[in-house]
């Protein structure tokens, strides 16, 4: 009866294990604590459709620039294939003063 319910309602100590092993922790990054973020009319479009390599165009492995607005594509991979390295070629270009970028697509 009431004993075999509770019984099985209990969440034991691996239950709890295991949940706390899913709990990722989130450090923040010494470059987001004073992120620099420019006043340089650059709007990002809300639209995924939109985003597109600044230099080249590609539509693929693009790179948003958290502090400039600049969208660049990824580096480009020992077969060829992958981005242009429009995003590090920004970042050097802009004196290596903004190193935050995040994938676009990846974040949630």
């Amino acid at each position: 009866g009431q004993a075999i319910d509770a019984i099985l309602a209990h969440d034991d100590a691996s239950v709890l294990e295991n949940a706390e092993a899913w709990q990722e922790e989130l450090a923040e990054s010494k470059y987001a604590r004073s992120l620099p973020q420019l006043d340089n009319g650059v709007k990002v479009p809300s639209d995924p459709n939109l985003w597109k390599c600044q230099e080249s165009g590609t539509t693929e492995n693009l790179w948003l620039n958290l502090s400039t607005g600049h969208i660049g594509s990824g580096r480009r991979n020992w077969d060829g294939s992958g981005g242009t390295g429009a995003a590090l070629k920004h970042f050097e270009e802009t004196g290596s003063k903004y190193p935050l970028a995040v994938k676009l697509g990846t974040i949630t």
